[in-house]
């Protein structure tokens, strides 16, 4: 995903991290994913509670992007949307929405506390982190 982003330009120094090798390996987007990897993994020796807000925030954040063109498929586009070779026909609509339900759900699980009774110790910080990296992104492509 990280070549991807670069190979469009839609990252910071996408031309260090969209350059292939002989073999066409993207070699500097692999081993930058790699180092962010390790970066997050190290934080479950400081604390578990920060590394399950990172996971929680990845899978989060994962869902909604592939949650969000369905939601304007169902929305925005439903009547201008011209569907390809394959397509669930008249239950298109319907399998959309269950899938932006199921997104919402599962985002609302994942920014629940991970044990009883919360405290400051284990309180989950995925939603201000949801949060934050929204208003980033969002001041971002304002900006």
């Amino acid at each position: 995903m990280a070549y991807a982003f670069s190979r469009d330009g839609a990252m910071p120094f996408s031309s260090v991290w969209h350059e292939v090798n002989r073999q066409e390996v993207p070699v500097n987007a692999v081993w930058m994913s790699t180092f962010i990897s390790f970066c997050m993994a190290l934080t479950s020796l400081g604390s578990l509670v920060a590394f399950e807000a990172m996971v929680s925030l990845a899978t989060i954040g994962l869902y909604i992007a592939y949650a969000l063109p369905i939601f304007f498929r169902v929305t925005l586009a439903r009547n201008s949307y011209i569907p390809g070779p394959f397509n669930l026909g008249r239950y298109g609509i319907l399998v959309g929405w269950i899938a932006v339900l199921w997104v919402i759900t599962i985002s609302v699980l994942f920014s629940l506390p991970a044990a009883y009774p919360i405290d400051t110790e284990n309180l989950n910080h995925t939603p201000v982190a949801v949060g934050g990296l929204l208003i980033l992104t969002v001041s971002s492509w304002i900006l």
